[in-house]
């Protein structure tokens, strides 16, 4: 019995030596997780963005379609097509908008058609990819106002490409504490930033005064692959100011949650 006890015992130990270093990446994951991000995982397992151009890409024709390409899931589209935030959801389940509009050639075969996702995904899945599709596009963010600048900031200089699309978090940082670039909308961005001084710090500087005094904090932050940039020299104080409401934005209201209403 002693030997039988001994032999699971050392069965646990290797197992938990051999697990433990993807420990802390798995438990910041469930801790910061959140729909836009698992709908951005969606996405990407769905195929969506080989059609949906991500960022930055041109979208390519579809002749014969309501507007004439395949719409790209980010900034400015989804307006076009949705009428209110609640259509995103429909749009995905059905493939089609509630009330389309005739094709403007005449033409009702198009070279590319949405697939339906409903009964492929679940109804909370596509919930997910509709938050998704929403934060990418920025169809809630205002249309001017300090947010407003803010978002446009994030967009000129890149903020989303390691932070995630609205600040929704989990690009990978090799060798961080926590193996991803933290978000700005989860809880590990009250841990590393407290307030409007320490977020200008963060910008400025690259990082802030209290996590430079911080021993163990600097440990795992000059080892990490991906750096905070410093913009000294590039923004003004109200550029920060701008950023900081976009970012307060997000956190109170920006990302819509699974139900389709806003998360407070």
């Amino acid at each position: 019995m002693r030997m039988r006890f001994l032999a699971v015992l050392g069965i646990l130990i290797v197992a938990v030596a051999l697990t433990a270093r993807w420990i802390p990446g798995w438990y910041w994951t469930l801790r910061t997780d959140n729909p836009v991000r698992r709908g951005a995982r969606l996405a990407a397992k769905e195929g969506c963005l080989s059609c949906h151009a991500p960022k930055g890409s041109q979208e390519f024709a579809n002749p014969g379609s309501r507007w004439g390409t395949v719409p790209s899931f980010f900034r400015g589209n989804a307006m076009m097509y949705m009428k209110s935030p609640e259509e995103v959801a429909y749009f995905i389940a059905e493939g089609h908008a509630k009330s389309a509009a005739p094709s403007p050639s005449g033409n009702p075969n198009p070279p590319f058609h949405m697939k339906a996702f409903k009964g492929r995904l679940s109804s909370k899945q596509i919930q997910h990819l509709a938050a998704f599709v929403l934060a990418a596009d920025g169809y809630l963010v205002p249309s001017e106002g300090p947010v407003a600048k803010g978002f446009e900031l994030s967009l000129k200089f890149g903020c989303e490409s390691c932070h995630g699309v609205g600040g929704s978090g989990g690009g990978p940082n090799p060798k961080s504490f926590t193996g991803t670039v933290p978000g700005w909308i989860g809880p590990d961005f009250l841990d590393l930033t407290r307030t409007r001084k320490e977020f200008g710090e963060w910008v400025m500087d690259g990082r802030c005064t209290r996590l430079k005094q911080n021993r163990a904090a600097s440990f795992f932050l000059d080892r990490a692959t991906l750096q905070m940039p410093s913009f000294r020299g590039t923004f003004a104080e109200q550029d920060i100011d701008n950023l900081w409401a976009y970012l307060l934005w997000l956190r109170s209201k920006g990302v819509p949650s699974e139900t389709g209403h806003e998360s407070r």
